[in-house]
């Protein structure tokens, strides 16, 4: 057998089978040349928006807008000592509760310019005499010390004997209430005190006056003025911090006549509002001026 024929006709098959595989698989193909393009040919760089459907219309897409957030309601700066009630809330008019306590057992406090009546478990006292009598005393000692010392340095800067000058009369006691009821259980009190009045003055004014003496931190919870008492009437509740008691409420009537004024005060826990509210309106019920 010739052998080197079959080598060949073996090596040949292996050339045709490479060349047949690598045309089938574009190894041994040469890549078609490529058309060369023009400067106008080149095609545009795609975009997000290149690459929507013809039928599809582009929305500009709307910048973000900022919501302005809503402008704090500032409480006006107050005067500690010159309070406005007017720059924090305005009254509300009502009818004067009907549904009263039964003031019976309560106890009748006459003063000098009106009388209350006050409930069971308070204990009453009356410091405006008293006060008004130690205050008269002090200042007619202090007037009559005055006329001595004049008489004294008279007598040594002239020969001439002084004529023996008149005591100052400082007049009758003005007619004054500072009625002051405590319940100790409760830490709870009620305070009326008469303030003076102007023709002019308003219960707005008393309660600016009243807001305005007090030392105790307050924000004000209620403003009220009563539309069928016979006299002014206004209420206001506060909500007040106390350093020895802590949270509390006070409730103010100012009350106005033709020729006086008064404060009626009650103060108490803040968790009896619901307790001690009743109450407050009763008193303020049996509120009598004096004839």
């Amino acid at each position: 057998m010739n052998i080197l024929p079959i080598r060949n006709r073996l090596f040949y098959s292996s050339i045709l089978l490479v060349l047949i595989l690598g045309s089938a698989c574009g190894l041994l193909v040469p890549p078609a040349p490529q058309p060369a393009l023009s400067a106008t040919d080149i095609p545009p760089k795609a975009t997000a928006l290149s690459q929507l459907p013809d039928t599809w219309t582009p929305v500009p897409t709307p910048s973000p807008s900022l919501t302005p957030l809503p402008s704090p309601t500032f409480t006006p700066t107050q005067d500690p000592y010159n309070f406005r009630i007017d720059l924090v809330m305005e009254p509300v008019p009502i009818s004067y509760p009907q549904q009263i306590p039964d003031h019976s057992g309560w106890e009748t406090v006459n003063g000098s310019t009106a009388s209350i009546s006050i409930p069971p478990g308070y204990q009453v006292l009356d410091f405006a005499g008293t006060m008004m009598e130690m205050m008269f005393g002090v200042m007619e000692a202090f007037a009559e010390g005055m006329v001595d010392l004049a008489e004294g340095l008279g007598e040594e800067l002239t020969a001439a004997p002084q004529e023996t000058l008149e005591p100052v009369d400082l007049g009758e006691i003005p007619e004054f209430d500072f009625i002051l009821a405590v319940e100790e259980t409760t830490q709870s009190a009620i305070i009326l005190v008469s303030a003076d009045r102007e023709p002019e003055t308003t219960t707005e004014d008393l309660l600016n006056d009243a807001l305005s003496e007090g030392e105790t931190p307050f924000q004000v919870a209620e403003r009220i003025i009563y539309t069928d008492t016979p006299y002014p009437v206004e209420r206001v509740i506060l909500d007040i911090e106390d350093e020895d008691l802590g949270p509390g409420k006070q409730v103010i009537y100012v009350i106005l006549s033709d020729e006086q004024a008064w404060n009626l005060i009650f103060t108490f826990p803040a968790n009896l509002i619901d307790e001690k509210l009743p109450l407050t309106e009763g008193v303020a019920d049996s509120f009598q001026p004096a004839p």
